[in-house]
C-alpha cells in the first residue's frame, strides 16, 4: 500500500488558501510519522536586474529585510497549526520563479509529497500547481477546501496507475472515508483483441462485449483494494474524472501521471493537469515511472 516515508513539503503563499495547504500537510506529516518542510517563494531581485552591479548592497539590504518579514508571517501562519521551529517542522524562504523554486527544494530535503494550493478568490497561482504536477518527481497533493465526503481514484488498469488506486484506498482508510474507483473509456478506440485495454479501432457491434469486460477489470480493482464502487464512463477521461468527482461529491482525487489510455501509450500528464485545474476538491497526482 502506498506509504509517504520521506518528508512533506507544504509550499504556501501568503494568503487564504495557505491554510488549507497547510492543514492537510500537517495531518499527513503527523499521520506517517515524518518532517515537515513549509516553503514560500520570493522573487529573486539580483536576477531582475542583473545589469546595474551598483544597486547590489542596495537589493542585498532590501532582500535581508524582505526575507525578515516574510519568515514572520509563515511562522506566525504556521504556528496556527503547529510549532514552525523543531524536528518536525522547519520554514524555509526560497528565492526564483515559484514552481521551480519550490521542486528543487523539495528534491533538495528528499520529500516524499509536495502539497501545494490552487490559488485564492484574491490571487491565482496562473498554473503553478500544474506546473508542479508536470515536473515533480514525487506524489503532489493539489489541497482545495471542500466539504468531507469520499476519495475518487482514477484508473486505466495499467500497471504504472496502479499505485495511485493504492494511494487512494491508503487516503481513503487514513481520512475514514468511503473508496470509489472510476475508469473511463471511448468505446471507438478499442479493438478486437483479448486485451480490452490495447489500442485498435471497434465495431460499435462489439460494444456490449468490450464493456463487459471493462466491467470485469473495473469491478477486479475494487475488489483488490475494498472500494465501495466502480464506475464506467463513456467519454473523455478529464471530463469523465470532474464530473464523476463533482456527481459523488468526493473529497480528493486521486490519479496518476503516466498510464496507458485505449487509443495509446500516452502520458497522462495533460489529464492529470486538467482535473488539477478543474476539481472543485483536492487532488493527488502519482507519478509513476516506465
Amino acid at each position: 500500500m502506498f506509504r509517504s516515508t520521506g518528508p512533506v513539503f507544504a509550499a504556501v503563499r501568503l494568503d487564504e488558501a495557505a491554510d488549507e495547504v497547510l492543514r492537510q500537510a500537517v495531518e499527513i506529516a503527523r499521520h506517517y510519522g515524518v518532517k515537515l518542510y513549509v516553503c514560500h517563494v520570493l522573487p529573486d531581485i539580483a536576477a531582475v536586474r542583473p545589469l546595474f552591479p551598483q544597486l547590489q548592497m542596495e537589493d542585498a539590504l532590501r532582500r535581508a529585510d524582505f526575507e525578515a518579514g516574510a519568515y514572520r508571517a509563515l511562522s506566525e501562519r504556521v504556528a496556527a497549526f503547529t510549532p514552525p521551529r523543531g524536528k518536525e517542522c522547519e520554514l524555509k524562504i526560497e528565492y526564483g520563479t515559484e514552481h521551480a523554486a519550490i521542486i528543487t527544494a523539495a528534491e533538495r530535503v528528499g520529500a516524499g509529497m509536495i502539497v501545494v494550493g490552487h490559488g485564492s478568490q484574491k490571487h491565482r497561482l496562473g498554473g503553478i500547481s500544474e506546473r508542479v504536477v508536470r515536473h515533480a518527481h514525487c506524489p503532489v497533493l493539489v489541497a482545495r477546501p471542500s466539504a468531507p465526503g469520499g476519495v475518487l481514484a482514477a484508473t486505466d488498469f495499467s500497471d504504472p496507475s496502479t499505485p495511485a488506486v493504492d494511494a487512494a484506498a491508503s487516503e481513503a482508510k487514513r481520512r475514514g472515508r468511503e473508496l470509489r474507483i472510476v475508469h473511463a473509456f471511448d468505446i471507438l478506440r478499442y479493438g478486437m483483441v483479448t486485451d480490452p485495454t490495447m489500442p485498435g479501432l471497434l465495431p460499435l457491434d462489439f460494444s456490449a462485449e468490450i464493456e463487459e469486460a471493462l466491467r470485469g477489470h473495473l469491478d477486479a480493482c475494487v475488489r483488490r483494494v475494498g472500494a465501495a464502487e466502480g464506475t464506467l464512463v463513456r467519454g473523455s477521461a478529464d471530463r469523465a474524472i470532474l464530473e464523476t468527482a463533482e456527481r459523488l461529491e468526493a473529497d480528493l482525487v486521486v490519479i496518476a501521471t503516466r498510464g496507458r489510455t485505449g487509443l495509446s501509450h500516452l502520458a497522462l500528464g495533460s489529464v492529470a493537469e486538467a482535473v488539477v485545474r478543474g476539481a472543485g476538491c483536492s487532488v493527488l497526482v502519482v507519478r509513476m515511472k516506465g
